[in-house]
């Protein structure tokens, strides 16, 4: 019998108010999954650890419930994603990124840098983190990102070896509003897919 499958999603930077994305999250339970918001609060000044490390305890808790656990990562948020996917390979089904922030950390603005320092140093463990996947890991994850994206590069999105798919959307936060909630159908799908290979 497959397990529940639950989703937490994971915030971008700007995150103190998330009322609406919360709103289109709860919405995937229509898709026959449970989900959360795991609120970073980027810009708190709180390290970058104890961030991870809640996010990890999450994971683990979620698992020790006999639950299946996908994550879903936008703009800053991926960067969470990739390196709690690395820390977890052996419990996520898999993982999906919208206008995800994850490679070329060294060309994130001075404002972006000084406003999120936690953001920073998530940004760079994730290089490392990247390279701990194998082409079966990369296979379970799905970055989408839009055709122009004036925050996040579509190039800054591709991970080699993954599902690299583009978004007809045009704009940073349209193309994540749109994927969370129109689009949250198919990577859900995506998701559902990969817990389903695991359970066989």
């Amino acid at each position: 019998m497959q397990k529940p499958l639950h989703l937490i999603y994971i915030t971008g930077l700007g995150d103190h108010n998330v009322d609406n994305q919360r709103r289109a999250v709860d919405t995937w339970r229509w898709y026959g999954v449970e989900s959360e918001v795991f609120q970073v609060l980027w810009a708190d000044r709180e390290p970058w650890q104890p961030k991870f490390d809640r996010l990890l305890a999450r994971i683990d808790d979620l698992n020790a419930q006999g639950k299946d656990v996908g994550l879903v990562g936008v703009s800053a948020g991926a960067t969470a994603v990739i390196n709690a996917y690395a820390a977890r390979k052996g419990v996520l089904v898999g993982v999906v990124l919208i206008a995800g922030k994850v490679n070329r950390p060294a060309a994130i603005g001075g404002r972006f840098r000084s406003d999120n320092p936690a953001f920073i140093t998530s940004a760079l463990n994730c290089q490392d983190a990247l390279v701990t996947l194998t082409a079966e890991d990369r296979r379970r994850i799905l970055s989408r990102f839009g055709i122009i994206d004036e925050v996040v590069p579509f190039k800054d999105s591709i991970i080699t070896g993954a599902r690299n798919r583009v978004s007809l959307t045009i704009g940073h936060t349209p193309t994540i509003g749109l994927q969370i909630s129109f689009g949250a159908w198919s990577f859900i799908h995506f998701l559902k897919r990969q817990a389903a290979a695991r359970a066989e």
